[in-house]
């Protein structure tokens, strides 16, 4: 008997480990255009923000933007504000105030998701609180009127740059690994609305130099963009690559 409960609790275990995601081959030509969630223009109306961090995401109903808003010790505050009908946003909400930093607006912009499905507003940055710095999400589930506690996706030393995207229950955050020797994209994925990150992993290849991220979800694929980069320093051009994947 004893053995039919040890063969039942590795089936278990190993079904519980298993990777959720089965990555496609990645495509260095003829990858679909990324997407973008920096706007050509808009003005914040905020004489602190940094212009250069400004995004603005909808899920096909009203929009919101999100950027860093400089304090006088040159740390900065995460601030979302959703835009009215006409183009105006309403009154700022701050969404995270905990930087220690004084990197003023010489830090990556924030990333910001608004899902069609729940309406919630999602966020992913990387930021130097009190208790260590690394990449963190956040969520609104009232219109960016308030945003629950930071969740910490990875702590780590080097600024990166992230994205964001969610479907329903399901949320993504991709992120320039900030422990990483050799330039790579990581992802973590939630299927609690953001509430809990349950699996974490390597998205780009071991060979590859990986930057600048941005992810989208369409029902339960994912979609990769991220830039690569030359191994020799004195080229500086990049490619585009893209890889899609089922979540299962």
């Amino acid at each position: 008997m004893r053995s039919i409960f040890a063969v039942v609790a590795l089936v278990f275990t190993v079904a519980c480990n298993a990777d959720p995601v089965t990555w496609g081959d990645p495509v260095f030509r003829g990858a679909p255009q990324a997407p973008s969630d920096a706007p050509a223009r808009l003005s914040t109306g905020d004489s602190a923000a940094c212009v250069a961090s400004v995004r603005v995401a909808s899920g096909g109903g009203p929009s919101y933007a999100a950027w860093w808003s400089v304090n006088r010790d040159s740390s900065a505050s995460l601030v979302v504000a959703r835009l009215s009908g006409s183009g105006e946003l309403n009154k700022p909400v701050v969404a995270d105030s905990s930087d220690h930093s004084i990197r003023g607006c010489g830090r990556p912009p924030p990333a910001i998701a608004v899902d069609s499905i729940s309406g919630y507003v999602h966020l992913a940055y990387f930021l130097e609180p009190a208790a260590g710095p690394g990449i963190f999400f956040a969520h609104s589930m009232d219109s960016a009127l308030t945003f629950h506690a930071a969740v910490p996706i990875v702590f780590g030393l080097n600024p990166s740059r992230v994205s964001v995207a969610a479907h329903g229950d399901r949320v993504i955050v991709a992120y320039e690994d900030p422990n990483a020797q050799q330039p790579l994209i990581g992802v973590a994925l939630s299927r609690t609305m953001g509430h809990l990150f349950e699996s974490r992993m390597q998205a780009t290849p071991e060979n590859g130099r990986a930057a600048q991220p941005e992810v989208r979800l369409k029902g339960d694929t994912i979609l990769l963009w991220w830039s690569e980069y030359s191994a020799n320093s004195a080229i500086s051009a990049t490619r585009p690559a893209y890889r899609s994947a089922a979540w299962r």
